[in-house]
C-alpha cells in the first residue's frame, strides 16, 4: 500500500505541479488525463458511493476515463478530484490548495526542518486510510516539493531560482 501511495504521490506531483515561471512560486496547473474521456452519467452504485464519502460536496462534474469515473467537485471551499471504479470503489481523492489544512504536526515538522522556506501550497492525496501531502516550499533561492506523512518528510524535487 505504501508503494502505491509513493508512486501515486510521484505521479500526482508530476501531473499536477509545474512551473509557469522559474522566478515565481510553483503553481498547480490544470490536470490533463490522457485517454478517451466523455461526460458521464454514473451508475447508482457510483453515485451512492460518492454521496457516502462526500456528503457536502457541490458542483460535481463527472467524466468517464479509461473505464473509471473521475469527478471534480467542491468540498469545504476546496477543489477536489476523486476516482471511482465502475463498481463504486473509491480509488483515491485529491484536495487542492490545502496548505491551510495541513495537520499541525506535519506543519510543525516542515517549519522546523525547512526554516528558511515558506509553505506556498499543498495537495492532500488520500487513498483508503492512507494520507500523504505534497507540499510546495519556497525560499529566496530554491523551491522544494516535499512528500509528508505523519511519520516522514522527504524531498521529491528541488528547483533552483535564477
Amino acid at each position: 500500500m505504501k508503494k502505491l501511495i509513493i508512486s501515486l504521490a510521484m505521479t500526482a506531483s508530476l501531473m499536477f505541479m509545474g512551473l509557469k515561471n522559474a522566478n515565481a512560486q510553483i503553481t498547480l496547473e490544470t490536470v490533463t488525463i490522457k485517454g478517451n474521456s466523455t461526460k458521464a452519467v454514473v451508475s447508482e452504485k457510483v453515485a451512492n458511493s460518492f454521496n457516502h464519502f462526500f456528503k457536502d460536496a457541490t458542483q460535481p462534474q463527472w467524466l468517464e476515463i479509461n473505464k473509471r469515473f473521475v469527478v471534480n467537485f467542491i468540498l469545504d471551499d476546496q477543489k477536489n478530484k476523486a476516482v471511482f471504479t465502475k463498481g463504486g470503489l473509491l480509488m483515491y481523492q485529491l484536495s487542492y490548495d490545502a496548505a491551510k489544512n495541513l495537520p499541525d504536526q506535519i506543519k510543525k515538522q516542515i517549519q522546523e526542518t525547512y526554516q528558511d522556506f515558506d509553505i506556498t501550497s499543498a495537495i492532500k492525496v488520500k487513498t483508503g486510510n492512507d494520507v500523504i501531502w505534497l507540499v510546495n516550499l519556497e525560499s529566496n533561492k530554491r523551491i522544494l516539493i516535499v512528500r509528508a506523512t505523519d511519520e516522514d518528510i522527504s524531498v521529491i524535487d528541488t528547483l533552483q531560482k535564477p
